[in-house]
């Protein structure tokens, strides 16, 4: 598959991909609105990974570990209310999201420390408090990529 987000995940070390079942993508189109970019939903219509796969700081997931990343665990279920998509995340837990919203998909780094709570978002270093907004989750959110592509060509020069 000539895909620069499949070579990039196929390059990791220790990565197994499959054929994602009919059910496991028609989760994935329900959680995100049907809204994904061609260039991932190019590689998760033909081939998943088998588990996670980790690369530099990041985790890139499987289907049902997105599912569950948007849906059970924080902040990906507090945030995906607002179109922010989870598909990976650092080490620490916090969530690396496209924004569905934006025709770009421009792609945050989301702390599950500041947006742990559905009312209001704590921002501890200042003690600032804000109302748990789209706006303002991407206020304290670090912009990683002005797109899902440029995100790719990122990862793949090692630049992230």
């Amino acid at each position: 598959m000539n895909n620069q987000f499949y070579r990039f995940l196929s390059s990791l070390e220790d990565i197994s991909f499959r054929k994602p079942t009919d059910d496991e993508l028609e989760k994935l189109q329900e959680i995100s609105s049907g809204k994904l970019p061609e260039l991932f939903m190019e590689v998760y219509r033909t081939a998943i990974p088998e588990e996670d796969a980790e690369s530099g700081d990041f985790v890139f997931y499987g289907i049902e570990r997105m599912q569950a990343e948007n849906t059970d665990y924080i902040p990906g279920a507090n945030i995906l209310p607002f179109g922010l998509f989870t598909f990976a995340s650092t080490f620490i837990g916090d969530a690396v999201c496209m924004d569905l919203n934006d025709p770009q998909f421009s792609v945050y780094l989301c702390s599950h420390e500041f947006l742990c709570d559905e009312e209001e978002i704590c921002c501890e270093e200042n003690m600032e408090h804000l109302p748990f907004t789209y706006e303002n989750v991407l206020k304290v959110s670090h912009k990683l990529a002005d797109s899902f592509a440029e995100f790719v060509k990122l990862l793949a020069a090692g630049e992230l």
